[in-house]
């Protein structure tokens, strides 16, 4: 008993000292915010797992307190201030470095998007950059037609059967089985599959929706790891599918390793065989990598772009007003609904761009905080002396709904990006879905081609009116990694009314 005491006290101790130390000589101790949240984790605990992916507002509310900078958890800095945003971000010029605790949830070891340091995310993205380039997404525009011919003949025959289409499930599979294509070489199909497959970003959603409680435990990545995925399918359905699909790209890894030597395959010129090749460094080429590195694209091309479309199809079919402008338009390139348009000649059009620009920055991309920190060099900001090494962050919700840069900014606003260009104004500066600098986001060309050629090709076919849809189920009210409803998960639902041209 008295062991149990002297522990007591000397963790009572502990702590006081720990708290003394991180309020008062830390180095962070000059920089303003709540007490609570210098002291310990628990202050983000209790907002991001408790309550439930709130935290992100209360750094809104923090902000108003205390000013553009705040001290938000014992060892990073939130800045709250757009024309900050590239010295955060910065270009490969300066050293930038991820920040270990908040990419260590995802579990992705080995692939780009988890690289701490500049030189080995340089090695890792060296070979990937060509598969994503202008003009290879150019060439491949094909790819993305097949998936939207497919969904163009679903959205066909929901109106033949006056039934509902569940339109963010169509557009999660087509992003789905584009991205497998793409790494791949193989599709899965899921736009052909019962009401497109819904379930095709359980795996992703189920590893966002652990993400806070992952950032705070880390080792529940190594537990689930471990257990069978029996169990796993039944006491945790979200971690059997993330489990399952990861599996499933381990074996696609463990197919390219093995035929790596192959003359047919040599041919193939895709991701997945360009990463196993011999050619690459042999650390580079395990299993393990090649599934963490697949599927980190396999997030990054099915899910934020799927809510985009989501995003911007509830908007346009919510305002017949700014779809019937959009088709005019449209028609300037696409006479036919069948017209195939390349993506060089949409985004031409202005008023279509004002549609993807505003439908990305109302989907807000990602939700949660991606911090880098400045390894050897110290940065300052309205006199405030960052130490080399701390992490820093901007959420990018409060850049992309600023009212003194978008002016009205919930409200879906095309024109809005013409008005600021005629004034000499470039909004585009502050549309950070896909992050800047040197770890700006490797598939945003791949992003910008969907957007543009699905969102084109449904105007220009279809009329829609909502179906149990509102506002709420696309909005953003909690921080699961992308932005969710308050309730439940992203939905938009429509029938067909009318198909052009029939």
């Amino acid at each position: 008993m008295a062991l149990f005491v002297v522990f007591g006290i000397g963790l009572v101790i502990y702590c006081a000292v720990l708290s003394i130390y991180r309020i008062y000589f830390h180095p962070l101790s000059h920089i303003p915010g709540p007490k609570l949240a210098a002291i310990t984790h628990g202050y983000e605990f209790y907002y991001n797992v408790i309550k439930g992916g709130l935290f992100i507002w209360e750094v809104e509310r923090l902000h108003k307190v205390y000013g553009p900078i705040i001290r938000i958890n014992p060892r990073e800095v939130h800045i709250l201030d757009p024309e900050y945003y590239e010295e955060i971000y910065a270009s490969s010029a300066r050293k930038r470095e991820k920040d270990a605790m908040l990419i260590a949830k995802f579990g992705l070891d080995g692939s780009g998007f988890a690289t701490i340091d500049a030189e080995t995310h340089r090695q890792r993205r060296a070979p990937v950059e060509r598969f994503f380039s202008k003009r290879a997404i150019e060439n491949s525009e094909e790819l993305i037609y097949k998936g939207i011919n497919r969904l163009v003949y679903h959205f066909k025959e929901a109106h033949r059967s006056h039934s509902v289409v569940s339109l963010d499930a169509g557009f999660a599979a087509l992003t789905s089985d584009v991205i497998h294509e793409y790494v791949y070489g193989y599709n899965p199909g899921e736009l052909d599959k019962e009401e497109f497959n819904a379930h095709v970003r359980d795996g992703i959603n189920g590893l966002m929706r652990m993400a806070h409680l992952l950032y705070f435990f880390p080792i529940l990545t190594s537990i689930m790891n471990a257990v069978p995925i029996g169990i796993l399918e039944k006491f945790n359905p979200p971690a059997f599918a993330l489990a399952s699909q990861k599996k499933e790209l381990y074996l696609r890894g463990v197919e390219a390793l093995e035929n790596a030597h192959s003359v047919k395959v040599k041919k193939v010129d895709n991701l997945i065989n360009t990463l196993a090749a011999p050619t690459m460094p042999e650390h580079m080429r395990s299993p393990e990598r090649l599934m963490n590195e697949g599927f980190a694209f396999v997030i990054g091309g099915t899910e934020t772009t799927a809510r985009t479309l989501a995003v911007g199809a509830w908007n346009l079919y919510a305002r017949e007003d700014i779809r019937r402008k959009l088709r005019e338009e449209l028609k300037t390139v696409m006479p036919t609904p069948d017209s195939r348009p390349s993506w060089n000649e949409l985004e031409k059009l202005p008023y279509l761009s004002g549609v993807i620009n505003e439908s990305l920055r109302l989907s807000t991309g990602i939700a949660n905080r991606s911090a880098r920190s400045a390894p050897t060099e110290a940065l300052i900001y309205k006199g405030y002396t960052i130490p080399p090494g701390t992490p820093v962050s901007q959420l990018h919700y409060l850049i992309l709904m600023d009212p003194e840069i978008f002016p009205n900014p919930n409200e879906f606003d095309p024109e809005r990006w013409g008005r600021a260009a005629a004034k000499g104004a470039r909004l585009d500066k502050y549309l950070v879905n896909f992050s800047k600098g040197s770890r700006m986001c490797v598939g945003l060309n791949l992003a910008y081609a969907e957007l543009f050629l699905v969102i084109a090709s449904m105007v220009r076919w279809f009329d829609m009116e909502l179906y149990e849809s509102p506002k709420a189920k696309i909005e953003f009210a909690r921080d699961f990694g992308t932005p969710w409803p308050d309730q439940g998960g992203l939905s938009v639902r429509a029938t067909v009314t009318r198909v052009v041209g029939e």
